[in-house]
């Protein structure tokens, strides 16, 4: 697949916040400003980029994927949105790494939705004036997303990928373990560090994740 263009769109990201309520963490999505990523942070992802994405066209472009692929790759892309419940991965994240006797752990949350996975990566970091890096090929996707994507020429890192959380923490493969025995997938795919840099590898490629003004300015007018 020919990838568009790497950079990321710039809004006020959501930050979501843990507040214990018995037994239960409760996750309310503000927009403080406050950010508790950190450097030498994990990044972990759940699930697979562009699900929602993905099941939109399945279902607006039925007839004509029909006529391309197995009628079981298309139904299949069609519920993913069956995938966009995470209120379960805030639980079970929640609970990961947080001190029994405080109920603290800090970790930073983002919810994946339209801009994908790159616009992600750039506002978690750019909210809390880090820097990070991530592999390309640790980023989850699905074998329909690829075909789908590849089909009609689109940059399946930039589509609405609701489902999809992006997790910083510092207790990355026990949240990853976690989540995977609750039948959710996850995966590490990054670091966080103090630099101001944002870098996705494609193995000896790197690549800067940039504030991208002409992608904003074009999304804005559509």
């Amino acid at each position: 697949m020919t990838s568009k263009a790497y950079g990321a769109l710039f809004l006020s990201p959501p930050i979501l916040e843990e507040q214990k309520k018995g037994d239960r963490y409760l996750h309310t999505m503000v927009t403080d400003g406050s950010s508790r990523l950190r450097p030498g942070m994990e990044l972990v992802l759940t699930r697979w980029i562009a699900l929602s994405g993905t099941a939109k066209l399945a279902v607006e472009k039925e007839e004509e994927l029909l006529k391309r692929f197995p009628e079981t790759l298309v139904r299949e892309a069609q519920h993913f949105s069956d995938l966009e419940e995470i209120k379960e991965t805030l639980e079970i994240a929640g609970r990961v790494g947080t001190d029994s006797g405080t109920g603290e752990e800090e970790k930073e949350y983002y919810p994946l939705g339209e801009g994908g996975i790159l616009k992600a990566l750039w506002e978690i970091a750019d909210q809390a004036g880090l820097g990070l890096s991530a592999e390309l090929r640790k980023l989850p996707i699905r074998q329909e997303t690829v075909e789908i994507t590849e089909l009609f020429d689109l940059d399946p890192y930039r589509m609405d990928s609701k489902g999809a959380v992006l997790i910083g923490t510092f207790h990355g493969m026990e949240l990853t373990e976690e989540l995977k025995r609750a039948g959710i997938p996850a995966t590490v795919i990054g670091r966080v560090s103090k630099g101001p840099e944002r870098i996705l590898y494609n193995q000896e490629i790197k690549r800067y994740i940039e504030k991208s003004a002409r992608t904003e300015k074009k999304e804005n007018e559509g």
